[in-house]
């Protein structure tokens, strides 16, 4: 059978997904594209005049037909880019956002200023473990991360990027609800980005947030304020003086 021209279905999936009011329809028609065939984005751009197999046109175009219902691009790619690297993120487990980032910065300059060597830290509530993964990547001081979630889910995805990021040796997955599980070591550092939304917020949030991501990795009780205050008061037993 003749292929299908890559130029024509990445047209008709720009067009259907700028109806769709998608931001970036070029972007995501490419890496949708890019998704469903064996293909790098770089070796579809150089050839727009190649072919792809009907089922692979069938599979991007329905693709795009979610994405246009508002399902996370994140989701439909089974991927997501957190501090320039790449993370495999599945249905269920929470989308890492840029303003995260800010937290894996000041994290380790922090470490980074600290003399010792051998320091073991905790990543509390680590979901894909996009933090956790990072902060072990760039500060060399660590020996290990403890990457703790209650989401079986979470912990799938972030055993596969723990072996993607190659630092299975430097990190320790625990499934807990909290510190329950936590075996009881002393860390040189705790960090986290807990579920902090309140009810009021969450109701306000983007309609494809609430209908495709987990709420449990969003919402907290307590005017969004349960997990904090569980991981500010149960990490002191946990932390070095």
């Amino acid at each position: 059978t003749m292929g299908i021209s890559i130029n024509l279905i990445l047209k008709s999936g720009q067009h259907k997904l700028k109806k769709g009011g998608a931001k970036s329809p070029v972007l995501e028609a490419n890496l949708l594209l890019e998704h469903c065939s064996s293909r790098t984005l770089e070796s579809i751009i150089a050839h727009p005049e190649g072919t792809v197999p009907r089922n692979i046109k069938n599979k991007f175009v329905r693709l795009v037909e979610r994405r246009i219902n508002g399902e996370p691009i994140s989701y439909l790619c089974q991927e997501s880019y957190f501090y320039s690297k790449r993370y495999f993120i599945d249905k269920g487990v929470f989308i890492p956002r840029p303003e995260t980032e800010l937290l894996v910065e000041t994290v380790v300059s922090e470490i980074k200023k600290n003399p010792s060597t051998g320091l073991i830290c905790l990543d509390m509530c680590t979901g894909s473990g996009c933090i956790g993964l990072s902060i072990v990547d760039e500060a060399i001081n660590i020996k290990k991360v403890f990457l703790v979630d209650n989401s079986t889910k979470a912990l799938k995805c972030c055993m596969a990027n723990q072996k993607i990021m190659q630092v299975e040796g430097k990190t320790k997955i625990v499934f807990s609800n909290l510190f329950q599980n936590v075996p009881k070591i002393k860390f040189d550092y705790i960090f986290s980005n807990p579920p902090y939304v309140t009810e009021e917020e969450y109701e306000m949030l983007n309609p494809s947030i609430k209908k495709y991501e987990p709420k449990r990795a969003l919402f907290s009780r307590l005017n969004g304020l349960d997990h904090i205050r569980k991981i500010a008061l149960g990490g002191t037993k946990f932390l070095r003086k």
